[in-house]
């Protein structure tokens, strides 16, 4: 079970994102002779010579973005404007009806792989949701329609729905992942321009996670499916799951049914229940793979359960669960005590061991999405108790 908790950890957490992070990032983890945020730092915060995928563009886009929006780092907007003009600009092939981007560049602005991702498609309608409600200008939201047009092209499956992982396809294989995120975008698309069809596709995406995703027999979301969203075929693959994904479905779900007026979805409480009792470590770190069957197989632990799980316990406490708000202490505590300010102040230690032993010699920055948004919400708890959904906050 997770258990445990640090009085003013989530306080010390956020002051962490602000004070620390958020400022990092906007320094040395930019390159504004390129335009674009780095993709990665040595132990001793210096750049890596490494291809700069467009998620992790998208991603601190975002998050620079929501920040600005929030008048927490109000010079970020402007970072977010360059960074996005530099996707559009180096990944970008932008037609009159359609659009897409390569999976990364080199140094020089270059392809490095030119394969078009799901998961990155969504977090660029992502990093444009906010980019809108940031600045209105729609000239963002003409760029999201030609994404959403693309996606629908090249990486919608007609004949089972969901997702394939890329184009041209390197198997036709399903997973959950690039799903969710796409349902994340497009909920918060929808809370930017509610005059736009954006909330109908998310509807989309919920009922398949309740059709196909989520297995309420075992009360697990599983992560690697057939073509046809059946079994996968390899075994190993076929009973997994993320505790971290569960987390980060509940948080979902709860987004969903608030912008909807509808009541909590049912299995938003189940992913809850299962990720807490067998999704941690004796001493409340997150595993990163169960089976189905509750049997932890892959006992490391990633940075980014712990902000999942901090949303997750938001908002069942917002939804009564008392003991939730002692399980949002509780990871923020493990964050300030694993991962956080290591190697330097701003960054962290992305990967563990079982036994606590660093896995990874860098700092990716794709964790910052995690880390921000998660802030955000234990702000917004902080602040403004929500009774509705609070418009892109």
């Amino acid at each position: 079970m997770i258990a445990g908790a640090t009085s003013g950890a989530l306080a010390s957490y956020i002051r962490w994102v602000g004070d620390s992070a958020l400022p990092f990032w906007s320094e040395q983890g930019f390159d504004s002779a390129r335009g674009r945020f780095r993709e990665r730092l040595d132990r001793e915060g210096r750049p890596i010579d490494v291809p700069h995928r467009a998620m992790v563009q998208a991603r601190q886009a975002y998050v620079f973005a929501h920040a600005a929006k929030l008048g927490w780092f109000p010079e970020g907007g402007r970072l977010a404007e360059i960074a996005m003009a530099n996707l559009v600009r180096d990944y970008g092939e932008v037609g009159l009806g359609t659009a897409s981007f390569h999976f990364s560049v080199d140094g020089n602005g270059l392809p490095a792989a030119t394969h078009r991702d799901a998961y990155t498609h969504a977090f660029l309608l992502f990093a444009l949701a906010w980019l809108y409600a940031l600045t209105g200008d729609r000239r963002h939201l003409n760029l999201a329609d030609k994404i959403i047009a693309f996606i629908d092209a090249k990486l919608l499956d007609p004949d089972h729905g969901g997702l394939f992982d890329a184009a041209p396809a390197g198997d036709l294989y399903k997973r959950q992942n690039p799903l969710m995120h796409l349902l994340e975008a497009y909920l918060f698309l929808a809370e930017a321009a509610p005059d736009k069809p954006y909330f109908d596709r998310a509807s989309e995406l919920v009922a398949l996670f309740k059709a196909k995703l989520f297995m309420p027999s075992d009360g697990v979301l599983l992560e690697h499916f057939a073509q046809d969203w059946g079994p996968h075929p390899d075994p190993a693959k076929a009973s997994l799951f993320e505790p971290g994904h569960h987390f980060e479905w509940v948080w979902l779900l709860d987004r969903y049914a608030r912008l909807a007026k509808v009541p909590e979805e049912p299995a938003a409480a189940v992913l809850y229940r299962v990720a807490c009792a067998h999704g941690a470590a004796g001493d409340g770190l997150i595993y990163d793979e169960v089976r189905a069957d509750k049997v932890p197989v892959k006992l490391s632990h990633r940075v980014w359960p712990h902000t999942e799980a901090i949303k997750a316990a938001i908002v069942r406490h917002e939804a009564g669960d008392d003991e939730a708000f002692t399980l949002a202490e509780s990871m923020a505590n493990q964050l300030l005590g694993t991962f956080l300010n290591r190697p330097f102040t701003g960054g962290w230690i992305d990967h563990v061991s079982e036994t606590g032993v660093p896995l990874v010699d860098y700092v990716p920055a794709s964790s910052l999405y995690h880390l921000f948004l998660a802030a955000t919400e234990a702000r917004r708890l902080a602040t403004v108790p929500r009774t509705t959904p609070q418009a892109m906050v």
